[in-house]
């Protein structure tokens, strides 16, 4: 993911989410030489289809975010590409992946446990509700990880 991309990348997340990531959001991950990944569809290479970001860490990497556009869901994007950023972690002898997901997004918790993330624990209040939502409501979130140790003995 660049700077330039940012105009697609956006439209993706507000078409996704109930408070999306802002324009600074992704420039202050670029600036930090975060893992930005924009994921684009390979019949129309520049139709970004998807993105997300990881920060990785000293023994782990932390999955930030991860949009699929609405119109390219339910095709196995999101699972390749967790198992891509498995596979680079794996090579670069993380531990672990954590992320935390909305506890209502039902969709996200059902894919992660599908890759063999496990729940680890609950942060309160983390995730803010739109202005719709009573003022200054938020959402649990479900704090969630995968331990790569298996992968690396076995590599």
């Amino acid at each position: 993911m660049q700077e330039d991309d940012l105009e697609q990348v956006l439209l993706t997340e507000t078409s996704s989410h109930l408070t999306p990531w802002k324009e600074l959001n992704f420039l202050d991950c670029i600036t930090s030489n975060y893992w930005n990944y924009v994921l684009v569809d390979c019949n129309a290479p520049f139709t970004l289809i998807g993105h997300c970001v990881v920060m990785p860490g000293f023994e782990e990497a932390h999955l930030l975010n991860i949009t699929i556009h609405p119109d390219y869901r339910r095709l196995g994007i999101a699972k390749k590409a967790i198992q891509a950023i498995e596979q680079t972690c794996v090579e670069r002898n993380f531990e672990r992946i954590l992320l935390e997901v909305r506890q209502s997004n039902l969709d996200a918790l059902s894919l992660y446990q599908s890759v063999g993330f496990k729940q680890i624990g609950i942060r309160k209040a983390y995730y803010q509700l739109p202005l719709t939502h009573q003022e200054n409501a938020r959402e649990d979130a479900v704090v969630m990880q995968k331990s790569l140790y298996t992968e690396i003995n076995q590599l």
